[in-house]
């Protein structure tokens, strides 16, 4: 198992009546998808050029949290606000600092978290790119189901003051599987 920790991740909070709207315009892949989906996109400019890439969980049927690499905060923020119409009710808040992102990934990963959670991660549970609310020992994290390392893996959004309490009981829990910290 490995453990990164990507809390760098800048973390956008879009939401109302057109945030689908606005996405939808922005973003190569289909996003209006079920509550609780991510979905990994590019986003394009008018001519179908890159502008970045990042992953997109719904939250609610109006809410979606948009998360893009560390050194693209600004810019992504402001070329979605600059894209959001006029006449378009959708909100945009960068909640990079409220949220820690700690990812587990390797063939571990969901006997290493069903070790600290009382909810299953099995497939059938948690598909892939689905994401869920569950208890990992004393904090309360959205898992979302997916993986850089072509094995099975989650990334653990977690209140930033919950972060230690969090990597802690991994840390510990981790040596019964061969938990390694892998950086960022």
């Amino acid at each position: 198992v490995a453990l990164f920790d990507q809390t760098s991740f800048a973390k956008l909070l879009l939401q109302g009546r057109d945030a689908l709207a606005v996405l939808q315009r922005l973003c190569a892949n289909e996003i209006e998808v079920p509550v609780d989906r991510m979905v990994y996109t590019a986003m394009l400019n008018e001519r179908g050029g890159f502008e970045s890439d990042l992953t997109v969980i719904r939250l609610a049927p109006e809410r979606f949290l948009i998360v893009t690499g560390s050194a693209q905060a600004t810019r992504d923020f402001s070329w979605i606000e600059r894209h959001i119409g006029p006449d378009e009710h959708a909100s945009l808040v960068d909640v990079t600092g409220a949220w820690s992102v700690i990812s587990v990934m390797g063939p571990k990963a969901q006997p290493l978290l069903e070790s600290l959670s009382s909810d299953s991660l099995a497939r059938d549970a948690l598909p892939f790119a689905h994401v869920a609310t569950i208890d990992v020992g004393y904090a309360r994290v959205r898992a979302a189901r997916m993986s850089y390392v072509g094995g099975p893996g989650y990334e653990l959004y977690v209140p930033v003051e919950q972060c230690a309490t969090l990597y802690d009981t991994l840390a510990e829990a981790g040596t019964r599987f061969g938990l390694k910290d892998a950086g960022y």
